[in-house]
Parts: structure tokens; C-alpha cells; sequence
């Protein structure tokens, strides 16, 4: 049965992300982050199935992945910049992988690339009954030179007599214009439509009567429990209790070790002070008085 799942966010500096280890994790591909001089690489039973759409004003470094990330850091970094925008999407398991590839794709294509952003494409297919697609966009246009253009612009706010206008502290009074519309809401609400759409109208080509729709059951009118999509948070707890048992065990571990230790240390300093007569433990005493210390035979 198809079911309709599309969630978007944003890969930011400011919630501690990377758009290199991001796109390595997604696409399954080793990159080299420039910044950090190191590898990003996350191995997968299943190779994810993963390309890069461009729009016509992008530079050819656009098509590769490692360059294409990195140049994205480089040329934001602000601690609160956002490298990228994200959505996850499930794919209907009624097509074939050729058709639900060639579905997606015309989507991204018309959707966020023909409006001039960068789409880095990757199909995961881990799971027979839950293959999905995460895409990774860029943030900022390419001007016609296929140089980096400018998400805003700032206007300074004017009076009647076209005059800057100040605040009361004496600051030039300016406000932020977007230049794209990429980070509406509505825009996100259009692009789920959007997809539902493309999906009912492939599924119908198909003769296959299953629809999806972007609204709510209840926005529809259909008194059910809607269906949970299993996406990457569906083994959350399996994961929170693995990782803690690991913890766990390398914490008796450490333990074990660090007792060991100490009772090899004590059979060491037993066997060390059984030695020593009674003019070593009154140097030890007096060297104690010179250096205003307190000195035990055991340190």
C-alpha cells in the first residue's frame, strides 16, 4: 500500500552538523572534508543508489559530491550557518526501482532544481518494504556565471523624503529581503503536494488504484490511525539500548583493568617496602622536612 511520507529540515553549523559527513553518510561515499583534514566514510550492507542534479547556471564542480559539500562550507561559515536543506522521502513500493527512480527524479528536477538549487540524490533500498530517498539542496543560487549568488540582501528602511531612518540608540534602521522563497512554509506545504500529486499520477498510468495525499486523515475526513512510516527513527530505543550496553561493557572493562592494576601496584610496593631498612625510611622522613612535603613510602 502506498503511503505518503515527506519530512524536510536543515543541516546546520549551529546544530553541530557537517554537510561533507552528512552527504558521506547518505551517499555511502568516502569524502574528505578540507576543512577538518579528514575522511568521512559510514559502510552500508546496501550501496544506496546516488547522483547529483545541477541547474544551468551551476560550475561543473557542482556534479561532484566531495567539492561540491566543501566549496558549500567554505563559502558559509557563520557558527549558525545552514549548509543545506533535506527532505526524506518514502517511495511507493508499487513501482518497480527503474520507475520509482525515474519518479523521483522528474520531481527533483522540477521542483529544486529548475529553481536553481543543487539536489544531491540518494535512493536507499536497506529494506525491501521501505525503500526511501534522502536529498540534500543547497541553500544558495548560482548567479549566471556559475558563481555563488546571495540568499539575502539588506534594505535600509527609508522615510517619506527617501532619508535613512535611525533607532532611538542612533543605528541605521534596515530590514533582511530574501531572495529566494526556499524557506516558506509554504513552499514546504507546495512541495508535499507537489510530490502526492506526481506519485497519484504514475500510480494511475500504472492502473494501480492506490492514492496518497499530503493531508492529514482528518483533513480528508477519514476517521482511521494514520500509518507510521519506519524511517531511521523506528529503531531509536533498539539503538539507545545497544549503545548503552556497549557503554556499559567498556566501562567493566576499564574497571576490571584498573583493579588489576592496582593489585599488581600493591604487590610491587609490599614487596618494595620489605625491603627497606630503617635509615632509607628516616631519609625518606628527613627529605620529607626538606622539601615541606608529605611523603609516604607508598608514592
Amino acid at each position: 500500500m502506498a503511503i505518503f511520507h515527506m519530512s524536510f529540515s536543515n543541516i546546520s553549523a549551529g546544530k553541530g552538523r557537517s554537510a561533507i559527513a552528512s552527504a558521506a553518510y547518505r551517499s555511502g561515499e568516502k569524502l574528505f572534508d578540507d576543512r577538518e583534514g579528514r575522511h568521512y566514510f559510514y559502510a552500508r550492507s546496501v550501496m544506496p543508489e546516488s547522483f547529483i542534479l545541477t541547474p544551468k547556471n551551476a560550475p561543473e564542480w557542482a556534479s561532484d559530491r566531495e567539492q561540491l559539500w566543501n566549496e558549500v562550507e567554505t563559502k558559509d561559515r557563520k557558527s549558525n550557518s545552514r549548509y543545506a536543506k533535506e527532505f526524506n522521502v518514502a517511495l511507493p513500493v508499487e513501482l518497480s526501482e527503474s520507475e520509482q527512480k525515474e519518479l523521483l527524479t522528474k520531481y527533483v528536477q522540477e521542483n529544486f532544481v529548475d529553481e536553481g538549487m543543487v539536489a544531491d540524490v540518494a535512493i536507499h533500498r536497506d529494506h525491501p518494504d521501505n525503500p526511501h530517498a534522502h536529498v540534500m539542496l543547497t541553500n544558495r543560487p548560482f548567479n549566471p556565471d556559475g558563481t555563488w549568488g546571495q540568499k539575502t540582501k539588506t534594505e535600509y528602511i527609508l522615510d517619506s523624503h527617501g532619508n535613512k531612518t535611525k533607532t532611538p540608540a542612533g543605528n541605521v534602521r534596515n530590514r533582511k529581503i530574501w531572495l529566494v522563497d526556499w524557506d516558506k512554509k509554504e513552499k514546504i506545504t507546495e512541495w508535499r503536494h507537489n510530490w502526492a500529486v506526481s506519485v497519484n499520477q504514475v500510480l494511475e498510468q500504472k492502473n494501480i488504484p492506490d492514492r496518497i495525499s499530503e493531508k492529514s486523515f482528518e483533513d480528508q475526513g477519514i476517521n482511521e490511525v494514520p500509518t507510521q512510516h519506519e524511517g531511521i527513527n523506528s529503531k531509536r530505543h533498539e539503538r539507545k539500548e545497544f549503545n548503552q550496553q556497549v557503554k556499559n561493557y567498556r566501562k567493566s572493562k576499564a574497571g576490571y583493568k584498573n583493579n588489576q592494576e592496582k593489585v599488581i601496584n600493591r604487590g610491587h610496593l609490599d614487596s618494595l617496602s620489605k625491603h627497606f631498612s630503617f635509615n632509607e625510611k628516616r631519609v625518606v622522613k628527613e627529605l620529607s622536612h626538606e622539601l615541606k612535603t608529605y611523603i609516604s613510602l607508598e608514592n
